[in-house]
């Protein structure tokens, strides 16, 4: 091979090695979170729902104004030869002339006075324009809420695969170790199958964790409708969350360095300012217009109407009648309306949205209640992580010193290999269980800020 070809070749080979790491998937939380909120159909069908709820006000507030209309007719009678001129029956007019008639005219409604029953129907439609916009709010919080447990799950399932990955190495070492101490004849065939079930044991672990990792990505995917590749793929810690809730450091991770900052948290919960309250307190008012609505219905209605109409007519030329057309009338007056018996159904209605209040307010106290539990569970939760987070660092330092101590041993001569090998692979797992305890800080941290809105 001569030099253009071998220089070619390595062109080749580093080419690959960009290419890879370049292809290489690196998923944060934030743009995780991003792209769910972007793509969620919920929450865009919940940002509809409030130009729904504008339109219905906009009709509320119709009946506030005067209605004003027209109306034009033009038909032709014929009497069939009866003799009397203009009868009645009921309500219908009935005409015996023979001819050509044309009618126009411009009317006004206007609704006087009703004890505040429009007012009420306004009241109820601003009120549910307010109660989407919480329910916006509301979805929000759900999808933030299921990332965050999605990507926790990733992230912890990821970093299981890196650890166990460099502990299986570790074990594969001390395997081959144990078994030329077998064929040498200075160990024992159990102690080279403890060594080949460790690394079962491991490989399996691994297996689980991929398998769990591919079904978290793909549960993710649902939300940001994104396609993820579970083998090649780099989920990065929380970093900028960690900054936020002053946890540090974990992505440049230094273990023993790890701290938690209280002082400056405010992790208290109201659940009477959440936006569940909110949601509750909208649909209650809600309720309590309807219902007086009601009430008002049972008053009397006053409306003011007026008319003007131009009418014309002819006997036998239909052009004619519109010579006509100067003939003029005009009314106005007030018309009243009250309904002395509707069988009940005011009555009825009046009931019926009494007890949709009782039992509203009986829901809001058991979601408030439902939501106090979970949030005591969650901050119990993150109590118990920050505890552990000290004793498992006490743990990592006692093994840390103890695999320097192994090390130092180990090149004097004064110690075999294999026991360094043990060590190494209980600092490994030990490293694992503090980054997962400080992820699972971090995790309930932002859950109880997204529990009491107070997350960025």
């Amino acid at each position: 091979m001569n030099r253009i070809q071998k220089n070619f070749l390595y062109i080749i080979c580093v080419w690959l090695i960009l290419g890879s790491a370049v292809n290489a998937e690196t998923l944060t939380y934030r743009n995780t979170l991003n792209q769910a909120i972007d793509k969620s159909f919920d929450l865009k069908i919940s940002k509809l729902d409030i130009g729904i709820s504008k339109a219905e006000l906009k009709t509320a507030r119709a009946d506030l104004y005067p209605m004003l209309y027209t109306q034009v007719n033009t038909e032709y009678n014929n009497g069939l030869g009866n003799t009397s001129n203009i009868s009645y029956v009921g309500s219908t007019v009935v005409s015996s002339y023979t001819q050509y008639r044309n009618l126009a005219s411009v009317g006004l409604q206007y609704n006087l006075f009703d004890f505040g029953a429009i007012n009420k129907k306004v009241l109820m439609a601003k009120t549910d324009v307010e109660q989407k916009k919480v329910m916006v709010d509301l979805q929000l919080k759900d999808l933030k809420l299921k990332i965050l447990d999605l990507y926790t799950k990733t992230l912890q399932y990821n970093d299981e695969i890196k650890t166990k990955t460099e502990i299986l190495k570790v074990y594969e070492e001390m395997f081959k170790a144990k078994e030329r101490l077998f064929q040498a004849g200075t160990s024992d065939k159990v102690s080279v199958m403890d060594e080949a079930v460790k690394i079962a044991r491991t490989q399996d672990d691994i297996h689980s964790s991929k398998l769990e990792l591919k079904n978290a990505l793909n549960d993710l995917s649902t939300y940001t409708l994104q396609k993820y590749n579970d083998k090649d793929i780099e989920v990065l810690d929380f970093e900028e969350l960690n900054i936020e809730s002053n946890i540090k450091p974990v992505n440049s991770f230094e273990p023993l360095k790890a701290t938690v900052a209280e002082e400056n948290l405010d992790l208290s919960f109201d659940p009477y300012n959440s936006l569940e309250s909110k949601y509750y307190n909208f649909e209650i008012e809600k309720k309590k217009a309807e219902l007086e609505m009601y009430k008002r219905q049972r008053f009397p209605a006053f409306k003011f109407y007026t008319n003007y109409l131009m009418y014309g007519q002819d006997p036998t030329q239909y052009a004619q009648s519109f010579s006509s057309f100067k003939q003029a009338s005009v009314s106005f007056g007030i018309s009243g309306s009250f309904a002395f018996f509707d069988g009940f159904k005011n009555r009825a209605s009046k009931e019926k949205a009494a007890l949709e209040i009782q039992k509203l307010t009986l829901e809001k106290e058991k979601k408030l209640t439902e939501l106090k539990t979970e949030y005591e569970k969650t901050f119990a939760s993150y109590q118990s992580f920050t505890e552990d987070l000290i004793i498992k660092k006490n743990l990592l330092r006692t093994v840390t010193e103890k695999l320097n101590a192994l090390d130092r041993m180990s090149q004097s001569g004064l110690i075999e290999r294999d026991k360094l090998l043990v060590a190494k692979a209980d600092l490994l797992n030990q490293e694992y269980d503090l980054q997962k305890n400080i992820v699972d800080i971090s995790s309930k941290l932002k859950q109880i800020q997204i529990m009491t809105g107070k997350d960025t």
